[in-house]
C-alpha cells in the first residue's frame, strides 16, 4: 500500500513540469494566488486525531499552481481508546497511553485541477499532493490519580496506576518540560473540492491519505505494544480561504 501511494505521489509530482504559460482558453482574469486556513481529522484504524492547516497557492500554469503551507496535527496509534472512570467530573482518557505525539509539517506541493468551475457557482476539483519534514513532539502523558481522597497528577505508569485509581486526564501541558522531538518526513495526496459560489474564495474540504516516517528508534505512543516508525492515516480536511489577483 506504502509502495503504491509513493508511486502515485512521484508521478503526480512529475506533472509540475507543465508549461508556465496561462491557457487563455476562457478568456476569463486568472486568479494568481490564494490562500486556506483549514481544520482537519485524520483517522488511523478507528482512532482519529484532529489538527490545522494553513497553505498559499501561486499560478504556475492554468491549471496548476505551487503550494506552499504547514499542518499541525496530533497523531493517534491505532489502539487507543477513550474511557472515563465512575469519579464524578472525570474527564475521559487513554488507557494504556505512555506517550502522546503532535507533528508540525512544514510543506511543499502543487493542485492540478482536474475540473474547473464554468459558472460561479459551478463545484471546483482538484488534485493535490505536498511533502515536507514532519517535526514530532512526543510528550510523556499524565493522568489524575485519586489516592486518599485527593487527586494528583502523575505521570503514568501502567504498573501503579489502573481503572481503579486514574480519575481522570491531565491538562495536555503537564509533562511538556519533558518532551521530546522526533525528526522524519511527511507526504499526503487527496482530492479538493471548492463549493464556493464566489469566483473569489475558497470553501470546501478535501480528502485522501498521508504518511508520517520518523526515523530513528520506533517511536513508543502505547503501552505493551511494539513502537513505529510509519503512522500512516486517512484525512478530512475543511477549507477556508480568499483567491487573488
Amino acid at each position: 500500500m506504502i509502495q503504491r501511494f509513493l508511486y502515485i505521489l512521484a508521478l503526480f509530482v512529475s506533472l509540475s513540469g507543465y508549461s508556465q504559460v496561462p491557457d487563455k482558453e476562457d478568456g476569463s482574469t486568472i486568479m494568481r494566488r490564494d490562500f486556506s486556513f483549514g481544520l482537519n481529522f485524520n483517522a488511523n484504524a478507528g482512532a482519529t486525531g484532529w489538527g490545522m492547516a494553513f497553505e498559499y497557492a501561486v499560478q504556475k500554469n492554468y491549471k496548476y499552481r505551487n503550494t506552499y503551507g504547514f499542518t499541525l496535527t496530533n497523531i493517534r496509534h491505532p489502539k487507543e481508546f477513550k474511557i472515563y472512570s465512575n469519579f464524578s467530573n472525570s474527564r475521559g482518557y487513554y488507557f494504556g497511553k505512555l506517550n502522546s505525539l503532535v507533528s508540525f509539517r512544514p510543506t511543499y506541493g502543487g493542485k492540478l485541477a482536474i475540473f474547473k468551475a464554468k459558472r460561479e457557482n459551478g463545484i471546483e476539483i482538484s488534485l493535490k499532493w505536498a511533502a515536507g519534514p514532519s517535526i514530532g513532539l512526543l510528550k510523556p502523558v499524565y493522568l489524575r490519580i485519586e489516592r486518599f481522597g485527593t487527586a494528583f497528577d502523575e505521570k503514568y505508569n501502567p504498573s501503579i496506576h489502573n481503572v481503579e485509581n486514574i480519575t481522570s486526564r491531565s491538562s495536555w501541558g503537564k509533562g511538556l518540560g519533558e518532551a521530546t522531538f522526533e525528526f522524519g518526513v511527511f507526504s499526503r495526496i487527496g482530492f479538493d473540492f471548492n463549493f464556493s459560489t464566489a469566483k473569489n474564495k475558497i470553501s470546501g474540504g478535501e480528502v485522501g491519505v498521508m504518511v508520517d516516517y520518523f526515523v530513528g528508534k520506533p517511536v513508543i505512543i502505547m503501552h505493551n505494544n511494539v513502537g513505529d516508525n510509519l503512522f500512516p492515516s486517512l484525512y478530512l480536511q475543511f477549507n477556508l480561504g480568499q483567491k487573488l489577483y
